[in-house]
């Protein structure tokens, strides 16, 4: 969701779907879609444009009725819901012990694991700056623009869900940047407990629709108990100060001015739940108090700790590459030249900032991701792309970049002109590109699973589409009880029913017309005269028997009997003589004429025939209703004694 340019994975698209599908229903969900103009056979694995997306969102937000940043807020609670549902659930567990944490380890999760899955996705970027009581601020950078609100719906679910806590979350500030001349969106939010020790969700191994609507209606306390401890005011202080050194100008819970705050609840002007809202205390967690043994010195010499950390880098606030990994060094010869800085041999691919010390700084609990220059490796090298930490050492005020080439398979092994002993045997990268072979299969065959469900569910659709052609024909042939009941392979009896009513109409002077045009025309008059009687016995309830030449034949009050059949019918006869005065004779131009015959009485009905079966009625019922039409004056509903009681 972005620039012209961006396009992102049907995962998205999907889940999108889902989400709507299960809270609001198929029926809405098709209503979105045709708004949006979209087709809806997305593919996890394959790659749409950014304004499919927009648009289902847009078209969600008029077809829902609610502002486009709910819909993005109730999909960012979504989402965290359904990649657990897909697998994702322990590893999400597994990725902090705290939010906190949780937060400052997504970009592991998209810039390693997920862009090993998905690898040309465009991943957006997280950077956390940890508060006293377990608030934080939350940093969100994006090429693509107005997502915050998933921020929010994300947070929120993954704080419920995985860490039992309700949080609030409050926007400090949203503006765009430039780094590395990508234009960004940067959101900026003040996170803080409100209630934990909640009672789980997901117990039953999947968080239901009650559970995660609750976290977007703001209830989903109420599931379960919880606990609340307000701040002191010192850390209330505190807070505002971290806050303020952070750019934050105003307080984010009340909007009121931060220096005013300080002064106030310096002076007991005025107390602390005046300002703020309830923030809750930092659970009172087990401490560890070991200090590890550190040596005076490492004993470890340069030659040893070269080799062991092959790709390491070692440099200054000015970027001046001190030492670095012996493989670093065969790759790129220009790594020892005198005064070499960082810029000279690599550029950053993640995160997407300046190359600066400063920004290095701020980015330091962040995986980096560098591609070492063309003009830096050694001849007929390709170039190497490198994954790892920053490390700043205060001490000496130098930073170390401990990496490891980026390699997910053995075709980027090979790419690379390079071999499994070009990788330290402590690296995992060994072992990542071993099992990401395996996953790659597992991948493709999941795609191409998909796919073939995508292909299966149009077809089914089609049939379905199909079917409903096929009824509606089978139903003009045969009552409808009667279509089903041969369709499941039932045998259908022939039976007697004692009350039914019969029609019987034909057009005055039929003859006479027939030999003065063509047979075409008759064709058309007849035609346009059925099309008329077929929509009557709609609006009537009457089953239309058969036609003969001009004959139309009805009856009412089977195969399901009813007791107003002859009423049913009576009108029936009514509207045919009202409805054929908009059709005019072939011959003459003026209003054809009909007489319409009635009779009510008892009938055998069944089906007759294999090839082309028919539902006939036999009984003189049958031929006293046909005698009171050839009886009938033209224009008129003839109805026998039995018809009129």
């Amino acid at each position: 969701m972005g620039s012209e340019a961006e396009h992102l994975y049907g995962s998205v698209n999907v889940s999108i779907k889902d989400l709507v599908t299960e809270k609001w229903g198929n029926e809405t969900w098709e209503k979105i879609r045709i708004k949006a103009g979209v087709d809806d056979r997305f593919v996890k694995f394959d790659m749409y444009p950014d304004s499919i997306t927009y648009q289902i969102v847009g078209a969600a937000s008029e077809v829902l009725g609610v502002d486009g940043n709910v819909v993005l807020e109730t999909f960012g609670v979504y989402w965290v819901v359904w990649c657990m549902r897909c697998g994702y659930d322990a590893l999400f567990r597994a990725l902090g012990g705290t939010l906190s944490d949780f937060m400052a380890n997504l970009d592991f999760l998209h810039s390693v694991y997920m862009k090993t899955l998905y690898p040309k996705m465009t991943v957006p970027s997280f950077r956390v700056e940890e508060l006293e009581n377990d608030e934080m601020i939350l940093h969100y950078y994006s090429n693509r623009r107005g997502l915050g609100s998933i921020v929010y719906g994300c947070v929120k679910a993954v704080g419920r869900i995985i860490f039992n806590t309700e949080v609030d979350i409050e926007l400090l500030s949203h503006d765009q940047a430039e780094y590395c001349g990508i234009l960004k969106d940067h959101y900026k939010f003040h996170v803080c407990f409100v209630k934990f020790d909640l009672a789980p969700m997901g117990t039953s191994g999947i968080v239901t629709e009650e559970e995660w609507t609750s976290i977007v209606d703001g209830t989903s306390h109420l599931i379960g108990g919880g606990d609340y401890r307000p701040p002191s005011n010192e850390s209330v202080k505190n807070n505002l100060v971290l806050a303020r050194n952070g750019s934050a100008k105003r307080c984010p819970f009340s909007g009121m001015d931060i220096n005013g705050i300080e002064e106030s609840l310096a002076e007991g002007k005025v107390a602390r739940d005046q300002c703020l809202p309830e923030i809750s205390e930092k659970r009172v967690l087990p401490i560890s108090h070991f200090k590890p043994k550190i040596p005076a010195r490492i004993l470890l010499d340069p030659e040893t700790f070269c080799k062991t950390f092959p790709y390491h880098i070692l440099f200054n606030d000015d970027l001046v590459i001190m030492h670095s990994g012996s493989k670093l060094q065969q790759f790129c010869p220009l790594i020892n030249d005198e005064g070499a800085t960082l810029k000279d041999i690599l550029f950053l691919d993640h995160p997407e900032i300046e190359l600066t010390s400063e920004n290095i700084f701020l980015f330091l609990n962040m995986i980096f991701m560098a591609t070492l220059k063309k003009e830096a490796m050694a001849p007929n090298m390709p170039v190497v792309s490198l994954r790892g930490q920053m490390v700043w050492m205060p001490d000496s005020h130098l930073y170390v970049f401990l990496c490891s080439p980026q390699l997910t398979s053995l075709n980027d092994l090979r790419d690379r002109k390079m071999h499994f002993s070009d990788i330290a045997s402590h690296d995992l990268t060994r072992d990542l590109i071993l099992f990401n072979q395996q996953r790659i299969a597992e991948v493709e065959l999941a795609k191409q699973l998909e796919q073939k469900k995508e292909e299966l569910r149009t077809l089914m659709r089609d049939l379905e589409l199909e079917k409903k052609k096929t009824d509606t024909l089978l139903y003009s042939m045969l009552p409808k009880e009667v279509a089903n009941d041969l369709r499941d392979g039932k045998k259908v009896e022939a039976g007697e029913f004692q009350q039914v009513t019969i029609s019987f109409s034909d057009i005055v002077r039929f003859t006479d017309m027939c030999s003065q045009c063509d047979p075409i025309q008759i064709v058309h008059l007849l035609n346009e005269m059925y099309v008329v009687f077929d929509e009557l016995t709609s609006v009537h309830n009457v089953y239309k028997v058969e036609t003969i030449g001009d004959a139309y034949m009805t009856v009412g009050g089977l195969p399901i009997p009813n007791e107003t059949h002859a009423e049913q019918v009576a009108c029936f006869g009514l509207g045919q003589v009202e409805g054929v005065k908009s059709i005019s004779s072939p011959v003459t131009g003026e209003i054809i004429q009909i007489r319409v015959g009635i009779h009510t009485g008892a009938v055998v009905a069944g089906v007759v025939g294999v090839k082309m079966p028919r539902y006939c009625l036999f009984g003189d019922t049958v031929n006293t209703a046909s005698r009171m039409e050839s009886h009938s004056l033209p224009g008129k509903v003839h109805i026998s004694p039995s018809t009129y009681r």
